[in-house]
């Protein structure tokens, strides 16, 4: 009988992943919602679910990290795992968490060392552009320097480069 309800749960699942593809976001939070009633810990319904939710107006930021922290507790270390760290670190950097963010890209390239320069250099590009935005609401130019040097620190990390190394080959 579970091994139906599994079954029954990745149906859900797929059908929530096509109607997310439709661009029906209500339909597939729905079935996402109902895969979990049939699989409380399926991570593909969990991560599902964030996805659909970040997606919809009104939803809490705190519901939607929560889906993804539970995608990512239930999902075994490597490529996925890695993936939607980043897709929370993502998330959070549009949320403006951006401590947050940063310990989710990390934590990926940590995971996915193969592909750690992406998860890096997607965290420098996403920092300096969410800084760019709050500098369009109220920001200073001394916290847009911040962000450029935290950006320009995780670049040197996605190259494998010391910050006095990459200066150098800047001068």
């Amino acid at each position: 009988m579970v091994v139906a309800l599994g079954e029954d749960a990745m149906k859900e699942v797929a059908g929530g992943q096509r109607l997310m593809a439709e661009g029906d976001l209500k339909g597939a939070l729905s079935r996402f919602n109902k895969a979990l009633r049939l699989d409380p810990n399926n991570a593909e319904a969990h991560l599902g679910k964030a996805e659909a939710s970040a997606a919809l107006p009104n939803t809490k930021a705190e519901e939607v990290i929560a889906c993804y922290q539970k995608a990512i507790e239930l999902q075994s270390e490597g490529g996925d795992k890695a993936m939607t760290l980043s897709q929370l670190g993502a998330f959070c950097l549009r949320e403006g968490r951006n401590e947050m963010a940063e310990q989710s890209y990390l934590k990926a390239a940590e995971l996915d060392s193969e592909n750690a320069p992406y998860y890096l250099s997607d965290l420098a590009i996403e920092l300096y552009m969410s800084a760019v935005r709050q500098m369009d609401e109220e920001g200073s130019n001394e916290a847009l320097d911040a962000a450029r040097r935290r950006s320009l620190a995780h670049f040197a990390k996605a190259l494998d480069l010391e910050p006095k190394d990459a200066s150098k080959l800047l001068s």
